[in-house]
C-alpha cells in the first residue's frame, strides 16, 4: 500500500470515528433526566437552541434550567426525585444516570446499581427537593455542587438557597434587610451533609446551616433563616403525576391518610421547624418491600417506610397548585391592581387608578377574579381612599395569561358597593357603564425595576371598551413603550364604539417621577380625537394608569415581563366617557 493510499484510508477512518463520536456525544446530550410537572412564568433550558419549558417537557442531561423573576418550576426526575425551583434561579444537570428498568414503583423494591449517578450544580437562587432512589444506598452517587462546597444526602427532604447579592427580596425577607452572601441549607426530613476544604457538617430534621461566600466556614443556625422561609413552595402532588417510565397503575389514587403516619414531633404535618408546603411522599423502604410479612414498625431510624402523607391540593390566586390541608387560604402577599370606569364621583370624572393591595385588602371569587379591592376614588377635592366591592354586579370578559400571570375583567350590571372614608356610601349603578380591572400576581415584595433601556410591549389581552351610555365597543389597536432610562411611558389606543372612532396618544411617568411606588406609572392622553361616521373630528381628553409585573419571559431579563394598564377617555363636554383595560407582555 503506497503512502498516499494509507493517508487517505487513515483520514477516512478518522473522519468516520469523529462522526461516530459526535453522534454518541449528541446522544448523551439528549439523555432524559426527568420531566417538567409544573411551570409558571419564564422557565427555560439553556441548550442549543434555548427553549421555553412547559408541563410535560423533558429535562435533559447538560441542561441548565433557569427560572425568571416571579417564576417557578417543578421536575419529576427519572429516579423518582422531585425538585421545586424557586424564582430567579439556575440549576445545571451535570449528570443523571438511572437505568429505565429501575424506576421506583410503590410496593416494589427499588434496585440501585453502581452506575446510578446524580450531579447537579446550583448556580443561582434556590430549590427544594425530595430525593429519589439515587443516593439512598450509596451517598457518593449524589452531589449538589455550589460555589462554596459540595452537598450530599442520605435520603431526604431539604432546601438550598445560594445568595450573591440577589436575595434581598426573597420570600420571607423583610424589605431592606441585609442578606449575607453564601449558601443556606435547611432539612425537613432525613439527613444531608456538606463538605468543603474547611471540613464536613451533617444536618438532620429541623437543622439549618449557613456557609458564607467569603470564609466558607459553616455556621449552624438556631432558627430557620428568612431566605428559606418560602410560604409559596409548591406541593408535589404525586397522586396526580405519573412517574416517567412507570406502569399504568402507578398513578392510581392512594387511600387517604388518617394522620397516624406523622411523627409525634410533627403533629400537624407542617414539617419540623421548617415552613413546609411540601408533603413528604417517599417510595416504600426497599428492605420491607422485599419481605411481605415485615413492616419494620419498630425501626424509626429510616422514615422512608412511612405511609405517604395525603394533602388537599388547591390552587392559589395565580393558578399555582398549593397545599391547603391546614385550611388556611388567606392571601400571603401583596397584589397590584389597576381599574378604570366612566363618570364616577364628580360629574366630569372619567377615572383610572392603580393601587398596591395588601393581604385582606383584596378579595377574589372562586375563579380567582377580583371582586373587591382598595383604590383611589375621585372625590370633590381629589382622589381619596375607597373600598370597592362587586356587590350585585357580575364579572364579565375575565381573562388570564399564564405567562405574565396577569388577570383582567370588568364589573357590569347591578350595583357596585363603594365606601369612602368615614363610611360614606358612594356606590355606583353599573347598568350603563363598567368598572374595568387588571390584576397582577401575588407578590411578597415589590418587583425589581430596570433602570436603563427602552422596551416595546405587545398587547396580549384586553377588556372591550365601554361607555357610560351602555354601549360596548371594539379595541382596534394598542401600543405601550417604557423608557426606563428616563422613567417615562407612552400609551396609544384606537377603538370603535357606538359609531365613533377614538384615538388617544399620551405619555406618563414611572415611580418616583409620578410620586408612586417604583413599579407603578400614570399618564395623560395629550391628544384624543373622536371621529364620527361623516368624518367630523372632535377633541377629547383622557388618563391612564398601571403597573409593571416581573412575571413572564423577556428578550432582556432586566425588563419587567408584563404590564397592566387601564384607561378612561371623555369628550370635551364630559358627556361621553369610554374606559377599558389592557395587558401587555413580550418586551
Amino acid at each position: 500500500m503506497d503512502a498516499e493510499t494509507m493517508i487517505k484510508r487513515t483520514m477516512s477512518i478518522y473522519s468516520t470515528s469523529l462522526v461516530f463520536a459526535l453522534l454518541c456525544a449528541g446522544s448523551a446530550l439528549a439523555e432524559d433526566a426527568g420531566q417538567v410537572i409544573f411551570a409558571k412564568g419564564s422557565v427555560t433550558a439553556e441548550r442549543e437552541p434555548r427553549v421555553e419549558l412547559s408541563k410535560g417537557d423533558a429535562i435533559l442531561v447538560n441542561d441548565t434550567i433557569a427560572t425568571g423573576v416571579s417564576s417557578r418550576a417543578q421536575f419529576l426526575m427519572i429516579d423518582g426525585a422531585k425538585i421545586a425551583m424557586r424564582p430567579n434561579s439556575r440549576l445545571r444537570i451535570e449528570e443523571y444516570a438511572f437505568p429505565s428498568g429501575e424506576t421506583a414503583v410503590p410496593g416494589q423494591a427499588v434496585v440501585t446499581t453502581s452506575n446510578d449517578r446524580s450531579v447537579t450544580s446550583l448556580l443561582k437562587g434556590g430549590f427544594r427537593t425530595i430525593t429519589g432512589a439515587i443516593g439512598k444506598d450509596n451517598e457518593e452517587s449524589y452531589e449538589v455542587r455550589t460555589a462554596v462546597g459540595t452537598l450530599g444526602i442520605r435520603g431526604t427532604d431539604y432546601a438550598a438557597v445560594f445568595c450573591q447579592g440577589d436575595c434581598n427580596w426573597a420570600p420571607g425577607v423583610a424589605a431592606g434587610a441585609a442578606i449575607e452572601d453564601g449558601l443556606y441549607l435547611g432539612v425537613t426530613a432525613g439527613v444531608i451533609f456538606f463538605r468543603n476544604e474547611t471540613g464536613e457538617i451533617e444536618l438532620g430534621p429541623g437543622e439549618y446551616v449557613f456557609i458564607p461566600l467569603v470564609d466558607r466556614r459553616a455556621r449552624r443556625m438556631q432558627s430557620p433563616p428568612a431566605v428559606l422561609l418560602d410560604a409559596r413552595d409548591l406541593d408535589f402532588d404525586s397522586d396526580t403525576v405519573k412517574r416517567p417510565g412507570a406502569p399504568p397503575d402507578d398513578d392510581k389514587p392512594r387511600p387517604p391518610d388518617d394522620g397516624s403516619s406523622r411523627p409525634p414531633s410533627d403533629p400537624d404535618g407542617s414539617g419540623t421547624g421548617f415552613n413546609s408546603k411540601l408533603s413528604i411522599r417517599r417510595a416504600p423502604d426497599t428492605s420491607s418491600a422485599t419481605k411481605p410479612d415485615s413492616t419494620n414498625q419498630g425501626d424509626d431510624t429510616d422514615s422512608s417506610d412511612e405511609p405517604p402523607e395525603q394533602s388537599i391540593i388547591g390552587t392559589d390566586p395565580d393558578g399555582t397548585p398549593i397545599d391547603i390541608t391546614p385550611g388556611d387560604v388567606t392571601p400571603q402577599g401583596n397584589r397590584t391592581m389597576s381599574y378604570s370606569t366612566g363618570l364616577l364621583g364628580m360629574n366630569d370624572a372619567a377615572f383610572s387608578g392603580t393601587q398596591v393591595n395588601g393581604p385582606g385588602e383584596y378579595q377574589l371569587d372562586p375563579g380567582n377574579n377580583i371582586v373587591g379591592y382598595v383604590a383611589p376614588y375621585p372625590g370633590p377635592t381629589g382622589p381619596e381612599p375607597g373600598t370597592f366591592d362587586i356587590g350585585t354586579s357580575s364579572n364579565v370578559e375575565t381573562g388570564f395569561d399564564s405567562v405574565t400571570v396577569l388577570r383582567w375583567g370588568r364589573w357590569a350590571g347591578g350595583r357596585a358597593n363603594i365606601t369612602l372614608t368615614g363610611g360614606v356610601d358612594a356606590s355606583q349603578d353599573l347598568g350603563n357603564q363598567s368598572i374595568h380591572w387588571v390584576s397582577g400576581p401575588e407578590e411578597s415584595a415589590p418587583p425589581m425595576m430596570a433602570v436603563v433601556g427602552t422596551a416595546n410591549y405587545s398587547l396580549i389581552g384586553n377588556t372591550s371598551p365601554t361607555d357610560n351610555m351602555g354601549n360596548v365597543g371594539v379595541l382596534g389597536n394598542a401600543a405601550f413603550q417604557a423608557d426606563f432610562t428616563r422613567q417615562t411611558v407612552m400609551s396609544m389606543i384606537v377603538l370603535d364604539i357606538n359609531g365613533f372612532n377614538w384615538t388617544a396618544n399620551g405619555n406618563g411617568s414611572i415611580g418616583a417621577m409620578a410620586g408612586l411606588p417604583p413599579h407603578l406609572f400614570q399618564g395623560i392622553y395629550g391628544v384624543v380625537t373622536i371621529t364620527d361616521a361623516t368624518g367630523t373630528v372632535a377633541g377629547g381628553r383622557g388618563m391612564f394608569s398601571g403597573f409593571f409585573s416581573e412575571s413572564g419571559p423577556s428578550a432582556d431579563p432586566t425588563f419587567p415581563g408584563g404590564v397592566g394598564l387601564t384607561y378612561s377617555l371623555a369628550d370635551q363636554g364630559a358627556t361621553v366617557s369610554v374606559s377599558g383595560g389592557l395587558v401587555f407582555g413580550n418586551p
